[in-house]
């Protein structure tokens, strides 16, 4: 029986520290977390293409207005970008967005990946049309 497993940190400690399953299809970080941990027990198998997935950070006007934190998520947001918090991504094994940044952790990361975007698909408006108006069957 083969078993594939897909489900973030849940997913990764069935596989790797309860040893369920045969393959593992996690996020670029849990992977990386898991060879770190188990060095000589896995492999990573990286696909020639992939998504590029990164979660959305944004200001919620009305609850920083209603909460007096402008200024304080303003600068927030700003750090996640800066070099630095890019270097400590970097160094827990998230992919830094910053091109600069990303080639120091080049003997980490699979820099040959390609990473598609939904703009690869035309853009979310060309993928809502596509596949998810009322009726549609198209698939990818």
């Amino acid at each position: 029986m083969f078993s594939f497993w897909i489900r973030a940190r849940g997913a990764t400690n069935s596989f790797v520290q309860n040893k369920q399953g045969d393959v593992l299809l996690a996020w670029e970080n849990e992977a990386y977390l898991s060879i770190q941990d188990y060095p000589d027990d896995y492999e990573i198998i990286t696909p020639s293409i992939s998504i590029l997935a990164q979660p959305s950070v944004a200001i919620v006007d009305k609850v920083v207005d209603k909460r007096g934190t402008r200024e304080a998520a303003t600068e927030y947001l700003n750090y996640l970008y800066s070099d630095e918090t890019q270097r400590i991504e970097g160094q827990n094994f998230y992919r830094p967005s910053n091109p600069d940044i990303l080639d120091e952790f080049k003997y980490t990361f699979d820099l040959n990946v390609n990473l598609v975007t939904i703009n690869d698909f035309g853009g979310w408006d060309k993928a809502q049309e596509t596949h998810f108006t009322d009726g549609q069957t198209n698939s990818i």
